[in-house]
């Protein structure tokens, strides 16, 4: 990896004017088949292909992550490096795509990573691209919460929270985007927002981590506008209640209870996160940016 981190040489395009594209020619009664020279079949497979792409995810050992993660590899992600901070949870979830690899071609790696060191972020970020020949997806998932009353929030504890949520986002994005700038690449970049950008999830007391899931909001709002001169593509998802290991020990039990009631589907599976991070990686979601897709199964609908 090279010893300047900053930002890549080069024309950096700002926000406007935006390129100006080239119009499409008169639509047609019936419109052109895309890829005409596929079957139906194979245009469905297609549309929602990550073959050959190379993804780094964040936070991407456990949880949520871990399952957004080994989705790309099933739709066809080649190459893939995994940044967390717990090392255990890496090397468990190493074991456990590998343990999916039967016949397949993909290559995992797992990097510890803190995505609060702006050293560590640019590193990493740079040697897997450089390891990989490109990058070409990221997903931030690395994230934390915590529940405190707004009267005694320590204001250590506050910028904890951003640090991870807003700051993290933001290093391993700014990272990922100078290397897909320096190779006149293109790219996609999904945060992990949440309902709790949207609403005030009571009872428990999140202000901070619901402050900050608005922030990723913003965030993915600004970099889609700023980046898009760059082919490269941002945005967010925003997750409702999802059945992990913050929610499912007993003493969640009561919240559960209030949960239910309050969301119209119930309390998601990881799996239901994974249609939409498919969607804006691939071709099918190509003409999205700057989007947050809520998966909250209705709960801030009313």
């Amino acid at each position: 990896m090279a010893d300047d981190t900053g930002p890549p040489k080069g024309e950096i395009r700002f926000m406007t004017p935006f390129k100006i594209a080239d119009d499409l020619p008169p639509s047609q009664p019936i419109p052109d088949v895309v890829h005409p020279d596929k079957s139906p079949a194979e245009r469905a497979v297609a549309r929602f292909s990550l073959a050959g792409k190379k993804a780094i995810v964040t936070g991407g050992a456990q949880g949520l992550g871990l399952v957004c993660a080994r989705a790309l590899l099933e739709h066809g992600v080649s190459h893939q490096a995994i940044f967390d901070v717990d090392e255990g949870c890496g090397e468990r979830a190493m074991a456990h795509l590998d343990s999916l690899n039967n016949k397949q071609d993909w290559k995992v790696v797992f990097k510890k990573v803190d995505v609060t060191n702006e050293d560590a972020v640019n590193s990493a970020v740079g040697d897997v691209t450089e390891a990989f020949d490109g990058i070409d997806i990221l997903l931030c998932f690395a994230g934390i919460t915590e529940s405190k009353l707004a009267v005694d929030y320590p204001i250590e504890s506050w910028r904890r929270i951003f640090d991870v949520n807003v700051h993290g986002s933001f290093l391993v994005a700014r990272a990922f985007a100078r290397e897909v700038i320096a190779r006149n690449g293109s790219g996609t970049i999904v945060f992990t927002a949440s309902m709790s950008g949207y609403v005030v999830n009571q009872p428990q007391p999140h202000s901070a981590y619901a402050v900050s899931k608005a922030g990723v909001h913003h965030l993915a709002r600004s970099m889609a506008a700023e980046w898009v001169g760059h082919n490269i593509r941002v945005n967010s998802i925003s997750p409702g209640i999802m059945n992990t290991r913050l929610s499912g020990g007993p003493s969640q039990a009561g919240l559960r209870k209030l949960w239910l009631e309050r969301s119209p589907l119930g309390i998601g599976d990881p799996e239901d996160l994974t249609g939409a991070v498919v969607l804006l990686c691939c071709d099918a979601g190509k003409f999205i940016t700057g989007t947050d897709i809520k998966i909250d199964g209705g709960y801030t609908m009313f």
